[in-house]
């Protein structure tokens, strides 16, 4: 049976329709849909939609706040170097950079 972060995930996924490249959510409403707090949210979206997964996540808050997620073609020019970019900085743990 799958966990709870697995089938936020999917779910999120599926959102995204063929030729859309971003979905935007409201974390309270997914929360309330899975019966779970908007941590777990926050986990799934740190956790499962990286860059390195392929993904960017952007997020707004206050009342009208949203969360974006957006694909990252990673064969367009430059992917790789953003994303070098992003995960590595300007040092990385011995740790991280095993993983």
């Amino acid at each position: 049976m799958p966990g709870l972060s697995d089938v936020i995930e999917r779910f999120i996924k599926a959102m995204f329709g063929e030729g859309c490249n971003h979905v935007q959510l409201q974390r309270n409403e997914l929360a309330q849909r899975f019966q779970c707090a908007p941590s777990q949210i926050n986990y799934v979206l740190g956790t499962r939609f990286t860059l390195a997964h392929g993904y960017l996540t952007e997020s707004r808050r206050g009342g009208s706040g949203y969360i974006r997620v957006m694909r990252v073609d990673m064969n367009s020019e430059g992917a790789l170097e953003r994303l070098l970019r992003e995960e590595i900085g300007d040092e990385m743990t011995e740790e991280r950079a095993r993983s």
